[in-house]
């Protein structure tokens, strides 16, 4: 047989064999996901003694790696409300879960929900949301029994804290009032001796208010912010951490609410 007909034999051969391969990945593992699913669950239930319902998974495999991971979304059966994420192998071992930090972070936002109703006097699904981080020894020296606040009165210099909150204006003249509430929500923050942390507030103009259906209610934070990002006039941030000394001087010198214009952006032009 002729060298040149053999090596165009071999080529397309070659090819459909590591075409065969990627194309098994993506097809093969997604339909054994029930397995991966079932992993998770009895991970869950035995790690943490209560029942768990799975919600979904997904599978990836990025192109050059050797093995691809399941990405199982499930919830506590008694709290429908909490997302926790696990990992799987392919080969249906779990690696790793989100429960503690999804449960205590449910607990700081819940708590900070009388704070920002106490500044604005009430609030929707999307008004706020804030992250945590917490100290690496933190998921070995607690456990699901723990709660935030019983964390956080041991860790909170070791704690950080990041605040989003949605805003609606009654009117453009009225930020020296805003600049008021944002100077009590960071006197709140300065007096917890966290770590660190931060405030991202938008300010979206009176005429959203009109707009907003029943439906734009129920949205969380980041998808409010998603749809209705035309709308937002000024962006205000403000960041602290106790370990750069240049941030510890910013902080102190914060007198009063005026101190806080500087850290305010107009961004209606962008719009």
């Amino acid at each position: 047989m002729p060298k040149v007909l053999i090596i165009s034999l071999i080529f397309p051969i070659i090819f459909l064999f590591i075409f065969g391969l990627v194309l098994f990945d993506y097809i093969y593992f997604p339909l054994i996901s029930s397995k991966a699913e079932k992993a998770a669950e009895k991970h869950l239930e035995e790690k943490y003694n209560e029942d768990f319902v799975i919600d979904g998974s997904s599978f990836s495999k990025p192109l050059g790696d050797d093995a691809g991971t399941y990405r199982i979304d499930s919830h506590p059966k008694k709290n429908p409300n909490l997302t926790v994420h696990i990992s799987v192998t392919e080969d249906m071992e779990p690696m790793s879960d989100d429960y503690l930090d999804m449960k205590w972070r449910a607990e700081l936002n819940k708590q900070f929900g009388s704070v920002y109703k106490g500044l604005y006097e009430s609030h929707e699904h999307y008004s706020y949301m804030v992250n945590v981080s917490f100290p690496e020894e933190t998921f070995t020296k607690y456990n699901i029994s723990n709660t935030y606040q019983e964390i956080f009165e041991q860790e909170h210099k070791g704690i950080g804290n990041i605040v989003f909150a949605n805003v609606m204006l009654n009117s453009s003249n009225e930020m020296d009032d805003q600049f008021e509430k944002v100077y009590k929500l960071l006197q709140y923050l300065k007096a917890q001796e966290l770590e660190y942390f931060s405030i991202d507030i938008n300010y979206f103009n009176e005429k959203l208010e009109l707009k907003i259906s029943d439906k734009d209610k129920k949205l969380n934070y980041q998808a409010f912010l998603n749809k209705h990002l035309k709308s937002r006039d000024y962006l205000f941030h403000f960041s602290y951490d106790s370990r750069d000394e240049v941030s510890k001087k910013k902080l102190e010198d914060i007198k009063s609410s005026g101190d806080l214009k500087q850290y305010l952006r107009t961004i209606k032009a962008i719009n």
